[in-house]
């Protein structure tokens, strides 16, 4: 990279109107009205409710930034960089940048970051009153914010399956399971396999939904609790980004709370993504974001490692995932029984 181009990428970083501008125009589904013919001025401005003359200098921005494409005055199309702006991209971005949505409070608490770093505390509870998942359901934003992490389950869920040795028919407990996308998929590979999910209300009611729809019939358990309640009994413990949301202490106590309830050959399962391996742009940005929103971290092996070797638990093995996930398989910790 020249030093003027450098130049010219820092100073647009630092300038905070392109990071404004793009969080508009998901709000207002551009991409999705221009794809759906609505990509002259008047036409877009009309359906997306916006002031045309100011609309029209947002589009010579973004145009100017390759965002939008203008193919003649005042008519726009898509770049390979609007794309990930269309409502039903993989990437479910625009979801994700929508001001009308979760994106306001999670942009809310990263402008406090300088406020973090002075305190070396989350700005989320303290900015909206409450902790980020407490805070959504009393915002009745759960739904949307499921509908999200069933999204981002569904990106890997079957690779996970098929990576590891999951056996025939013994009883996995999804710890924070969500949607139930991972058990429907593990159910639906291992016919005689059952699972129990927990998880918030919200997340629940669907995954309950989603059993039922796939005939899973008696084979499914839900419950509406929380992981650091006393655990049902299974063969294997599922943490699927679960986690790095959480502190150094609590994940101990997540952990321990696993090697309470585990038989002497029950395994604990951590699926995440380790900070020194892929995308450094990724991860240093997701590990600051945890930790902004809800007091969480991105961790290395070797720190897993020790937050499971405190809550009893060793290291048995690390399957990796093509999808950049790593399987990190735990049990109990030589020389310790279940229920220390």
């Amino acid at each position: 990279m020249n030093d003027d181009l450098a130049a010219h990428q820092f100073a647009e970083a630092v300038s905070g109107l392109a990071p404004v501008a793009l969080r508009s125009a998901a709000t207002l589904r551009l991409a999705d009205r221009i794809i759906a013919g609505h990509d002259r001025l008047p036409a877009l401005a009309e359906q997306a409710g916006a002031d045309p003359d100011l609309l029209e200098r947002l589009m010579r921005f973004l145009v100017c930034r390759q965002v939008f494409d203008e193919p003649r005055p005042g008519v726009y199309g898509l770049t390979s960089l609007s794309v990930a702006l269309l409502h039903g991209h993989p990437s479910r971005l625009r979801s994700w940048l929508d001001q009308s949505g979760i994106g306001a409070h999670l942009d809310a608490a990263a402008t406090n970051l300088l406020q973090a770093l002075r305190t070396g505390r989350p700005p989320y509870p303290e900015l909206h009153g409450k902790p980020f998942y407490e805070h959504l359901a009393s915002h009745a934003a759960g739904t949307p914010f499921d509908g999200l992490r069933s999204d981002h389950a569904e990106s890997f869920a079957a690779e996970l399956v098929k990576s590891y040795p999951w056996p025939a028919d013994g009883h996995v407990v999804d710890l924070g399971g969500g949607t139930g996308v991972l058990v429907d998929v593990l159910m639906s590979a291992y016919p005689r396999l059952r699972a129990t999910l927990l998880d918030l209300p919200d997340a629940v009611r669907l995954a309950t939904e989603r059993s039922t729809a796939a005939d899973h019939g008696d084979r499914f358990t839900a419950m509406a609790t929380s992981f650091f309640e006393p655990l049902p009994p299974g063969d294997i413990y599922t943490l699927v980004n679960v986690l790095h949301n959480w502190n150094d202490d609590d994940a101990v106590r997540i952990l321990r709370n696993c090697a309470r309830a585990a038989a002497q050959d029950t395994l604990v399962l951590v699926v995440e993504r380790l900070l020194d391996e892929g995308d450094p742009y990724a991860m240093t940005a997701m590990d600051l974001g945890v930790f902004l929103f809800l007091g969480g971290r991105e961790r290395t092996l070797g720190q897993y490692q020790k937050l499971a070797s405190a809550a009893g638990l060793a290291h048995v093995e690390t399957t990796e995932i093509p999808t950049g996930l790593r399987i990190l398989t735990f049990a109990l910790a030589r020389g310790r029984s279940s229920g220390d």
